[in-house]
């Protein structure tokens, strides 16, 4: 059953950023967006100093049917929530994220599951990295509260572009499981080292939060546990999105024939 995302007390959802915008443009462009642009607003100034950016989101205004609206220094000082949108924004409906039940196993796949998805901040540094190294979507058994705009900003837009199933986290797992898939944990005890660790396609990733870790029953699921190696003693564990960055990285790179063509 799809999951809509609602905005608390009906309020309007305001992406800012021609990033975060771009990312929204680019998802309804190819079919896969998961929220619709009501309208684009634009501070008065830029008309003249964004002369490119303008025309490229009045050309996608005709396209996807949003308006795009002049707003004062004021008015857009009075939507952001922070100082990075550079007098661009998006209005925005809720998202809405499939279930369990559209976790399509496939022999190629790679799913990371997020056992806790607390700060807004870490969730968008995940999903930047799940889509650059390449994972067929991301499965969280819920999103922070009102906060897809510090999600999508953090992601660099990425958010908007990486498949996001809102579940329940150990039914898509079974899902997964029954489909093939074998099922790995970021958990040290009982772990292989991730770099010699078989990694290979179709796999799903699970990562606990930084509060509580996997749960037992996710554990009780999996196939094998992995960890980073530390080059320095050292008993804690690194953020999640760092491991999450890490795993996926390798991951990518046991599955890629060569070098990414866009890498840097």
């Amino acid at each position: 059953m799809d999951t809509p995302q609602q905005q608390k007390n009906g309020t309007p959802l305001f992406f800012g950023g021609i990033v975060s915008v771009s990312a929204l443009i680019k998802a309804e462009d190819a079919g896969t967006a998961r929220r619709r642009i009501l309208r684009v607003l634009i501070e008065e100034s830029r008309f003249t100093s964004e002369r490119r950016r303008v025309a490229f989101l009045r050309a996608a205004s005709e396209r996807l049917g949003f308006r795009v609206e002049r707003i004062t220094a004021g008015e857009a000082e009075a939507i952001s929530d922070g100082p990075t949108h550079g007098g661009i924004f998006a209005e925005v409906t809720p998202a809405v994220y499939p279930g369990s039940r559209a976790v399509v196993p496939g022999k190629g796949g790679f799913y990371a599951v997020l056992d806790g998805a607390e700060d807004p901040y870490s969730l968008g540094h995940i999903m930047r990295a799940l889509y650059l190294f390449g994972a067929s979507g991301l499965i969280t058994g819920r999103m922070p509260d009102g906060a897809d705009a510090t999600v999508c900003r953090a992601s660099a837009g990425m958010s908007e572009l990486l498949p996001v199933f809102l579940c329940d986290t150990e039914e898509a797992v079974r899902r997964l499981k029954s489909g093939g898939f074998r099922i790995a944990a970021a958990e040290i005890r009982d772990s292989e080292d991730a770099s010699s660790a078989d990694l290979s396609l179709p796999l799903a990733l699970i990562c606990g939060g930084e509060k509580r870790g996997i749960s037992s029953k996710l554990l009780s699921l999996c196939d094998l546990n992995v960890r980073i190696p530390y080059f320095r003693d050292y008993i804690g564990s690194l953020p999640s999105e760092t491991a999450v960055s890490v795993l996926a990285y390798e991951i990518m790179k046991q599955n890629s024939p060569g070098p990414g063509a866009n890498s840097h």
